[in-house]
């Protein structure tokens, strides 16, 4: 058993002070029993507290020690415990908002949109879909380059995403796609709402490289009330961003006479 020196110090204090109330004991005590405090008596006195307090003493004192020194290694463990803990939790969160977020727009990805659609689909109350569309994106690619690309394709996210109310939701659904939820929006709400995602992105103003990068939005929507079939509702919209596409580009589609509209 090692023996700190702390450990000697208590112990040999404790061993002074055993030896002392013992001789006292000693000298105080036998005389009022009738002997001398001498001879063996009085060496026993001494012997006795050096042979078993300094024992007893160090053995108790380091065991103390051992305890308080387990104590602190397993708060120390626990804190330890605790900040891996909180790692771990950060990166989960990482991960999973992640699996959710488009990296390069920061809208949310195609599946994690088209669940949150088909969920709100579900859900009473009128509300609308705004598909959008960049348009001559392939152009903007070829002739710019695909980083002056990704960056149109941020910027139309920024329009977006400035353009929406609190509950609205919206996400990149394809190369230059995204879709957008209006939660409790009427035809009205939906054509305003629309309307300005497509002047933000027209006014963007890129600038790659010192020459101007013209962006466009084309827009489908639909309008509907009430719990009904996502995909439905998602195809009544994709048909007006077509006839939006087809129509000369830069506009908003909502009405069509031709087409009756999803439930």
């Amino acid at each position: 058993m090692t023996v700190s020196k702390k450990t000697v110090l208590k112990a040999s204090a404790v061993t002074i002070i055993s030896m002392i109330v013992s001789v006292s004991i000693c000298l105080l005590v036998v005389p009022l029993l009738g002997g001398t405090p001498d001879g063996p008596g009085f060496w026993m006195s001494l012997v006795c507290p050096l042979v078993i307090a300094w024992p007893a003493s160090a053995y108790q004192f380091t065991q103390t020690e051992r305890i308080r020194q387990a104590r602190d290694e397993l708060a120390q463990a626990h804190a330890e415990l605790d900040r891996l803990h909180g790692e771990l939790t950060q990166a989960h969160d990482l991960m999973a908002h992640k699996a959710r977020i488009d990296g390069l727009t920061g809208g949310l990805n195609r599946d994690t949109f088209l669940l949150m659609f088909e969920e709100a689909c579900g859900k009473a109350g009128c509300a609308a879909l705004l598909l959008c569309d960049a348009d001559h994106f392939k152009t903007i690619n070829d002739i710019h380059g695909h980083l002056a690309g990704d960056e149109a394709l941020r910027g139309i996210a920024k329009a977006i995403s400035h353009s929406l109310r609190p509950l609205d939701f919206w996400g990149r659904v394809g190369g230059e796609e995204f879709a957008v939820f209006l939660d409790g929006a009427d035809a009205e709400e939906a054509l305003h709402v629309a309307d300005r995602i497509r002047q933000a992105t027209q006014d963007l103003g890129l600038i790659y490289e010192g020459r101007t990068v013209k962006t466009t939005l084309s827009i489908g929507a639909t309008v509907f009330e009430g719990s009904g079939e996502a995909l439905a509702r998602y195809r009544v919209a994709d048909r007006r961003l077509y006839r939006a596409k087809s129509g000369g580009r830069n506009r908003v589609v909502l009405h069509d006479a031709n087409e009756a509209e999803a439930a």
